[in-house]
Parts: C-alpha cells; structure tokens; sequence
C-alpha cells in the first residue's frame, strides 16, 4: 500500500512539472529541460544550418562549392561507344575506397545505340587508382568484347545499366556478401561479391518490381500514364548502403511522382522524384516512401534525376546527397528533356531532407555541359588528403569527348557558419551534453579574422568560470583545438548541460567536434 501511494505520488508531481512547463512555454516563457538537451557525445557536427543554434546574431550559412581538378578518364574505348556511334555513352560513376585501393565503376550504354537495342550490350567498367587522383583501367579477362577479354568490364547485361556497388559494414557480414550492390531498370535485384569483382545474384526475383501497394499509395506514375505499363521506377542510378547507427540498409531510387508548379500554382502529372526503402537483411524490404523535402515537390526545384544519397564518413548520422537537379529546358547538347546542374541536400534522419537552392557544381563556362546530364557526380568521394575531399563528375556527357573530372573540396567544406568583418557577430548554441576532454574545429579565418568559443550554463544562460572565453583562433586548420589559456582539457564540464557562445569574425566555422585523449 505504501510503495503503491509513492509511485502516485511520484506520478502525480510528474504530472504537475509537466503541465507547469507546458505553461511556460505557451507564455513565450524560456525552459531549458535536459532531456531538450542535444546529446551531442564525441560526433562531429557539420555546419549545414541553425540545428545546434538558439540564437545567430550577424552571422549566415554560407555554402562552398568543388574547386576543378584534372581530367581522371578519357572515356575512348571501343566499349564504351565513341568507335560505334560517334560519342561516348557512359554514365553513373561510382566511387570507394577499399583498405588502400580506390575503385571506381561507371556503365557503358552502348547497346542502347545500336539498331535494333541490345540492351544485353551494356557494361559495368571499373578502374583503379592508388591515390585517387591517378586512375587506370584494370585488364579483368571477365567479358568478351570484339572476340577479346582485354577489357575492365566486370559485368554484362541489362542490370549493368546502373551498377551499384557498395562495401557492407554490417558487422558479421559473410566474407563473400562483403561487397554489394543495387542494379536493374524498372525492378531492382540484388547482388554480392567477395571482391568486388566477381558478382552474383542473391536472388533470382527482384527486392521491388514496382508492384507493390505503397507505389499506388504514393500515386508514382506507369509509363505514358498508362495503367498496362510498367512503373516508371529505378531508372537511375539507385542507391544503397548499411545504415550504422540506425542498423538497416536504406535504398535511394527514382520514381516519378506527381508534383507542384515551380511557382506553386498549377499541379503537374509527374516529375523525376526520389524514394526510399528500408531492410534489416538486404533481401526484405519495406517502408517505400518519397522523401520529404519540407514542403511539396515542385518543378525545376526538387526535380532530381539522381540522389547519390549517402552518410558522410567523418559524421555519419548526417546523410549527404548530391542530386543530379534537372531544368526542362531545351538544352545546348544532347537529345532529350532539358539541362543539369549537382545539387546538394542533406539529412539528419534518412527520410526528410534539406536541398540547398544555390547549386553545389553549376555548369560552368564550358558550353559542352549545358546539357542533361551535365557535369553529373558520381556516387561517393574520397578523401584523398587530410585536408581534402574528391569528388567524381562527368563531363562532356554523351558528346565525342565525353570524360570524368576530379573536383577538390576541403574537408567538411560543404557548408559554413560565415562572419564578415569586425565586429562580426555571435551563435550561442542549443543545451548540449558532450563526452570528451576537448573541443575541435575546422575553421579558417582571414589575416584580420578571429574566433572564440566560451561556454555558458545552459539554465542561466551565466559564463561558466574558468572557460567563459577561449583563446581566439586565427589561421586555417582542418582540425584546431580551443583553448583556454594554456590549457585545453574541458573535461569538468563533460556529461553536464552546457551551451556554447561563438564569436566570431572574418571567418569561417566548418565543423566541430568534442573529443578525448
């Protein structure tokens, strides 16, 4: 009787402290519960947007784009189409890093040229580089092409149309399912390798052939809106990958969906969407959704041919994408429905994303890639130096010199919490809780630029003693630890509920990070 009079007691006074801090927040009243704490631990967090923020005075987002590199692959072997029809007719390059061996694979459409369409006639490539920026052509001795097997194809058939690989990191994956991968046009079936090299089928059906009810659900179109036709889906390249810290795997694909206007004013039959699906083990599927952009899909703007969707090594409970975002407007070259440029979105939760409006990769200068799969990016990137990222596109697309390019960004420098001049401005973050015994950013300022970094009680918003205000940064570091005079080891305040104030000017702020000894 007694312990039972206790647990009403205690649910009673639970009951009260959550309608009082209802109470205060309906009265425009501040209230700082832990449990609203950002749990942030030791994970990095990029800075992409207002997430970690309460409060930005003076200070924006500011998104950086890839610096043009060198020329990686001149696409001019007989099987990949320019001695047959004139052009190249390769595409959806994809991009890894095995132990100290970079892959890359693409597709050959080349039996989509020819008269009558073989569509056995097309091809998975694959090259190697050491160091990912010098690529070769490896000699597999797997598939004939013109009575020889002196090529780098790894695959033929109609699933070759858009290949894609990926390493599993599920832990206790077989040795020989360590490599997988995605492919088939309309119906998706699934694949694994030892290797990475010598492919089969783990079953002979396809993991989604477009029957399925959440496709009516979801109003994704047929062919020609035809109701005898196949569903219009998969029909890029389709994406997937071993989802760690949620433990599934989560497919990216295309469909066509219906949509809005791009002044949101008229509805539209269909355009070139996104969708996903979740597995606990590769071979069931389910949850087939679109994902969600935060408002509803509209022309020009969320009309993505590719998703090239995946989670970011140095944050990897941030998924970023890198859509193909396509125009429809008559293009300068190629044949069909309008002209591209590479987009970038990102995710905190696999199915509602942000797509940034300013374009990641523009089509530049050069006329030859204002086309419809202009300056396409691959799947993946590679850091190839501590302090930079690469990244894979396509140039030239479907032209007689078609070839793949290398792009450079540094590391963590999608986007950018940016402070003009003195006297710049101030963030003061969210409650956080962090582990660890120090605090790193990547950050770079100009010759006149600084940042400091205080932290603050997360209730009374009052400078804690001791570490009210860092040591001011000034330089360019990819990874820089704050300090409070001499010394660096904040970890006293581990595991309480903290706040951080940035100060900062004529700077950048790309990512930051606690961690330990």
């Amino acid at each position: 009787m007694v312990n039972n009079t206790i647990v009403n007691r205690r649910e009673l006074l639970k009951a009260m402290k959550h309608s009082l801090l209802l109470c205060l927040c309906l009265s425009g009243l501040s209230v700082h519960a832990e449990e609203a704490a950002i749990r942030i631990g030791n994970r990095r967090e990029l800075m992409l947007d207002n997430y970690l923020f309460a409060e930005l005075k003076n200070l924006s987002f500011r998104q950086h784009s890839p610096r043009e590199a060198e020329k990686i692959l001149d696409l001019d072997a007989n099987w990949e189409g320019r001695k047959y029809h004139g052009i190249s007719v390769c595409g959806y390059p994809v991009v890894l890093k095995d132990k100290k061996t970079f892959r890359m694979y693409y597709a050959s459409y080349h039996g989509l040229r020819l008269k009558p369409v073989d569509v056995e006639q097309q091809f998975t490539c694959y090259c190697e580089s050491d160091d990912g920026v010098t690529w070769r052509r490896v000699s597999l001795g797997q598939v004939a092409f013109e009575d020889s097997k002196d090529n780098n194809i790894v695959l033929q058939g109609a699933t070759s149309h858009n290949f894609a690989p990926f390493i599993d990191t599920r832990p206790d994956v077989p040795a020989d399912q360590r490599y997988k991968a995605i492919g088939g046009n309309g119906k998706a079936y699934v694949f694994a390798s030892a290797d990475g090299l010598h492919w089969c089928k783990l079953k002979d059906e396809p993991i989604i052939d477009g029957e399925e009810a959440a496709f009516d659900q979801h109003e994704a179109i047929r062919w020609g809106h035809n109701p005898g036709k196949e569903r219009a889906i998969l029909d890029s390249l389709n994406v997937c990958f071993w989802d760690a810290p949620r433990k599934q795997y989560v497919l990216y694909f295309r469909a066509y969906l219906p949509c809005l206007s791009r002044d949101g004013k008229r509805k539209l039959p269909e355009t070139r969407s996104v969708m996903r699906c979740t597995s606990k083990d590769f071979l069931r599927w389910e949850n087939i959704e679109p994902i969600d952009y935060g408002e509803p899909r509209r022309q020009w703007i969320h009309s993505l041919y590719t998703s090239m969707v995946k989670p970011y090594d140095r944050a990897p409970h941030i998924y970023l994408g890198f859509p193909l975002r396509t125009s429809p407007r008559r293009p300068f070259h190629g044949t069909s429905f309008g002209m591209s440029e590479s987009a970038f979105m990102y995710s905190r939760d696999t199915r509602r994303f942000t797509i940034i409006d300013e374009p990641f990769l523009r089509p530049g200068r050069d006329p030859k890639n204002w086309s419809k799969h202009g300056n396409m990016m691959a799947w993946g990137m590679l850091q190839t130096a501590s302090d930079e990222l690469s990244f894979y596109y396509l140039q030239h697309d479907h032209q007689a010199d078609s070839f793949i390019r290398r792009g450079v960004l540094r590391v963590d420098g999608f986007r950018s919490l940016h402070a003009g001049g003195y006297p710049g401005g101030v963030a003061v973050t969210k409650p956080i809780v962090f582990e660890g015994d120090r605090l790193e950013v990547n950050a770079a300022t100009g010759a006149g630029g600084g940042i400091r970094v205080g932290f603050l009680d997360a209730n009374t918003m009052e400078p804690i003693g001791g570490v009210e205000a860092s040591n001011e940064f000034y330089g360019d570091q990819i990874q820089h630890y704050i300090h409070f005079g001499k010394r660096r080891d904040i970890s006293s305040l581990a595991g309480r509920m903290v706040r951080l104030k940035i100060t900062m000017y004529g700077a950048d702020l790309y990512s930051l990070k606690f961690s330990g000894s």
